[in-house]
């Protein structure tokens, strides 16, 4: 059963200023990481993934334009989630140096719904493991959280269908493509969900496109980036570990339902291992059957009455 409004706890941050991390792309934020291998390698189950269709230097930077604070919106929460209203948005981009399958941007109505206020835990996910309700997650590197001992991590390196049961398991589902961009961005034409520029403060990625230094060894824990919340207040919508969402990935954007079938599934927001490009609320990537890396987790969501 979906949360309701008379059990709700109002989260009040229409008042709070939108935080404008204002570094200059390219330059290295404090204390930035580098991995021990050599960076992202592509979609394999033995080392971290590349996004497919990232550009070699960032092709929409903004660091030489004036944006003002985003106004933050309230929200009822309940139970570790946030309940998104619901309305119009433009999906996409209609950036002429974004990535084709970002385009072509267009209008999305969007019901309101529930989403979880951050990625799923190790912790969380252990406890279905050991209701016998969920897999294991695959052991495709030493950097995959499961083992870590750990409860506060994302859980990483888990397929989408080990993602589908426990969204299930938790009373839950994964969200569509839509509602994960509505999440990340709400109304706003917002490159990143707090603001236009990219910031090691703000979410666990790579430190610039250009470079295979991480902001971290390894994901945060979830939810240790205030700074990078949405106008709704969800956290860890860019970076930290890419998250699966229901749909199908097809390569096109476009009006009308999503595909009931495909070869792969959509993976959106980046993770440690993605270059700030492919953490953006727009960017798209996806994975097979067989992705389970380390760049990989979820969040869930439900419908709201």
């Amino acid at each position: 059963m979906s949360p309701g409004p008379s059990a709700a706890v109002v989260v009040s941050v229409a008042a709070i200023v939108g935080v404008v991390l204002a570094q200059a792309a390219g330059a290295a934020p404090s204390e930035p990481s580098t991995p021990g291998s050599a960076g992202p390698a592509g979609h394999d189950e033995t080392e971290p993934d590349e996004p497919h269709g990232a550009a070699g230097d960032n092709p929409y930077d903004e660091s030489t334009q004036a944006h003002p604070p985003l106004t933050k919106l309230a929200v009822i929460a309940r139970d570790g989630m946030l309940r998104i209203p619901g309305g119009r948005f433009t999906m996409g981009s209609s950036n002429p140096h974004a990535p084709a399958n970002e385009r072509p941007a267009h209008g999305v109505v969007v019901p309101p719904f529930w989403i979880d206020r951050t990625e799923v835990t190790v912790g969380a996910y252990r406890a279905c493991v050991d209701a016998g309700a969920c897999s294991r997650p695959a052991r495709t590197s030493a950097t995959c959280t499961f083992d870590t001992g750990d409860p506060e991590l994302p859980v990483s390196c888990v397929h989408w269908r080990d993602a589908d049961a426990y969204c299930h398991y938790a009373g839950k589902r994964l969200p569509g493509e839509a509602e994960w961009e509505y999440a990340a961005r709400g109304p706003y034409a917002t490159s990143f969900p707090w603001g236009a520029l990219a910031s090691c403060a703000a979410a666990v990625t790579l430190v610039v496109d250009q470079s295979a230094r991480t902001c971290s060894p390894q994901p945060a824990h979830v939810g240790t980036h205030p700074g990078g919340a949405s106008v709704w207040g969800v956290l860890d919508m860019s970076g930290n570990v890419e998250e699966w969402t229901a749909d199908w990935y097809v390569e096109q954007l476009g009006p009308g339902p999503a595909p009931r079938s495909g070869s792969a599934h959509v993976l959106r927001g980046g993770g440690w291992l993605s270059t700030p490009t492919m953490s953006r609320t727009t960017s798209r990537d996806w994975g097979s059957a067989l992705e389970a890396g380390p760049n990989v987790g979820f969040r869930c969501a439900k419908s709201a009455d």
